[in-house]
């Protein structure tokens, strides 16, 4: 759990998003940075860029508009694949 706990952490980090690192739970909520349009923007564009799925969370009510949510039920294997996809999509962007 701490290692997938601490690759989602990364994830969030990597796409400028702050999240309470005393967070418990199957999920990890992180607030999208103020200049991001929303989370169905963030979610859409790491989905077609990077080919990774966060949940944007619009999806649970208006109250979770300003946030994505990252499963951790997945293996850590998983979780590094999808950092490493959207680490590389955004160096290739700064390039």
């Amino acid at each position: 759990y701490r290692s997938r706990r601490s690759l989602a952490g990364e994830i969030m980090h990597a796409l400028g998003c702050e999240y309470d690192e005393k967070q418990v739970g199957m999920f990890l909520w992180g607030k999208i940075p103020a200049e991001a349009k929303s989370s169905e923007a963030i979610a859409d564009r790491v989905l077609y860029e990077a080919n990774v799925f966060l949940t944007p969370g619009f999806i649970f009510g208006s109250q979770g508009e300003r946030y994505i949510r990252i499963s951790l039920c997945c293996n850590e294997e998983m979780l590094q694949e999808a950092l490493d996809r959207i680490t590389t999509t955004r160096t290739k962007q700064n390039q």
